[in-house]
């Protein structure tokens, strides 16, 4: 008959190996958790840091701008000003020399003026530089404007100062001239505008005429001649011709 055994089987419960495998896992839980803290925390910072840093220097760069900006600005506004000065100083000087040339003109015509002037008393006062007894001083035309062919004419006769007697007597105004080809004098009388036949002249020092004279159509004036005859006995006739070109003067209106 079979031996007939019967195996026992022991089994033994493990708690407290249970328990320590549960602790080593924790710790070891906790030791990973704080392993990546740790590398978090230092990983963070530094890039806290650096982003810090990188912040600063903007903080900076934009400080330094500004502050190049604000130059910038400055030295613009400074150049403006600059500009508008110097175009303004441009202007006044463009004025101030116009204004200079304007004086300069009238002071030259001022002073052409006065030397004829003086040229004129000079003839009047220095009898050693004139002539004795009565002459023509000046004697000039001007054409005019309107009417058609009319001139201006202008004279002045004088004498000596040494000579404290009026004088008088009479002057006649011709002019010789082309027309169709033919030589044509005329007489103040043919000429004047107001009808003047002769210029009566009676003087202790000067005295001047002036008129107006209208040519016929197609006329041209070559020369001019004053005839003086002063009043008296013993006092010889004057005659002095003058070329046209040299007695006209520019245009005047009417």
């Amino acid at each position: 008959m079979a031996d007939s055994r019967h195996r026992i089987v022991i089994t033994t419960d493990q708690p407290a190996r249970r328990r320590v495998l549960v602790v080593v896992s924790v710790v070891a839980l906790l030791l990973g958790a704080f392993g990546l803290y740790r590398y978090t925390r230092a990983t963070t910072v530094s890039d806290f840091a650096a982003a810090t840093s990188e912040r600063d220097r903007l903080i900076e760069e934009r400080r330094q701008l500004t502050r190049d900006l604000r130059a910038a600005r400055a030295q613009a506004e400074a150049l403006r000003d600059q500009v508008a000065y110097l175009s303004r100083s441009q202007e006044i000087d463009g004025s101030a020399c116009k204004a200079v040339k304007q004086s300069l003109t009238q002071l030259q015509a001022e002073s052409s003026d006065l030397r004829e002037q003086l040229a004129f008393y000079r003839g009047i006062v220095s009898p050693q530089e004139s002539q004795a007894g009565v002459r023509v001083y000046e004697f000039r035309v001007s054409k005019l404007r309107t009417p058609a062919n009319s001139y201006r004419y202008d004279l002045v006769f004088i004498q000596p100062v040494r000579s404290e007697k009026r004088v008088g007597g009479s002057a006649d105004l011709s002019i010789e001239g082309l027309r169709n080809g033919q030589k044509q004098t005329l007489k103040l009388s043919e000429l004047s505008v107001d009808g003047t036949r002769n210029l009566l002249f009676s003087f202790k020092y000067f005295e001047e005429f002036s008129g107006q004279l209208r040519f016929p159509e197609g006329f041209r004036p070559l020369r001019a001649t004053v005839a003086l005859q002063p009043a008296g006995e013993g006092q010889p006739p004057i005659e002095d011709e003058y070329e046209w070109a040299k007695i006209l003067q520019e245009d005047e209106g009417s």
